[in-house]
């Protein structure tokens, strides 16, 4: 007899089959979702029962807000063929952070607005960004007096650029009255002739001081007003009012001789 053979080589040539997990977007970098590998379901092939699934890594494309991240899991038979797929996992930060404005104040003079302090903010957060920044972008004033309303603005930004306004309100509103001093006397009535007397000018006997102006402009009258003609003792009342309206007043005596009263 004669034997012959036949060789029959197996070889196995073609790559298994799979798809990779959905494409995900998250906010934080915390957020990125852990690989897994029993995320890939239909791994398949033509001679492999179950095919190996492995996480070959993550490739950054080294940018932010966006960051772009390539997970690749690969799908291997036991003859070594493989087949590569990848998710791409987006890292976006949308959200604004917090954050409390400093409580509203209010000052008599404008001397007394307090200077901006950031750190008078003290409850910024952001839901990525473990400090945001805090920022005064200014004071705008909406150009009254008594009251003057300035509209002071923080802003709490995040590592994405993503911010947030916050306002405080400071009202300046002078509601102290002026302060006369000065030694206030009798004063002799003016003797214009006989039997005839007039009242003075007093206003020069008193100095005023303003709590908020060095040099107030101020409005100061008497009553009765200089050259009015009296025949007995009269009080001259002195009114001072401020540039917001507060008035302070004093008197003086102005004294006829006891031959006319």
């Amino acid at each position: 007899y004669t034997d012959v053979t036949q060789t029959i080589t197996i070889d196995d040539i073609t790559n298994p089959t799979g798809t990779a997990p959905a494409d995900v977007t998250v906010e934080c970098s915390g957020d990125v979702p852990a690989a897994d590998i029993t995320a890939i379901t239909d791994e398949a092939d033509n001679c492999t029962v179950n095919p190996t699934v492995t996480h070959e890594g993550d490739v950054s494309n080294g940018g932010s807000c966006p960051e772009i991240i390539t997970r690749t899991y690969r799908i291997t038979d036991d003859c070594g063929n493989y087949t590569d797929v990848t998710q791409t996992i987006t890292i976006n930060d949308i959200t604004n952070p917090t954050g409390t404005a400093p409580a509203d104040v209010t000052v008599e003079c404008s001397g007394d607005v307090p200077a901006a302090d950031i750190t008078a903010i003290t409850d910024e957060a952001d839901n990525c960004t473990i400090n945001p920044t805090v920022t005064h972008e200014g004071d705008v004033s909406n150009g009254g007096s008594c009251p003057e309303i300035i509209t002071r603005t923080y802003r709490i930004t995040d590592d994405c650029g993503n911010y947030t306004d916050v306002t405080q309100t400071i009202t300046i509103d002078d509601t102290q009255a002026p302060l006369i001093s000065g030694t206030i006397l009798d004063q002799p009535a003016n003797a214009m002739g006989s039997c005839i007397y007039e009242v003075p000018d007093v206003i020069g006997l008193v100095s005023v001081t303003d709590n908020c102006t060095a040099t107030p402009a101020l409005t100061i009258t008497q009553s009765p007003t200089v050259g009015t003609e009296i025949s007995a003792n009269t009080a001259v009342t002195i009114t001072v009012a401020d540039e917001c309206g507060n008035t302070a007043t004093t008197f003086v005596n102005i004294l006829v001789p006891a031959s006319v009263t």
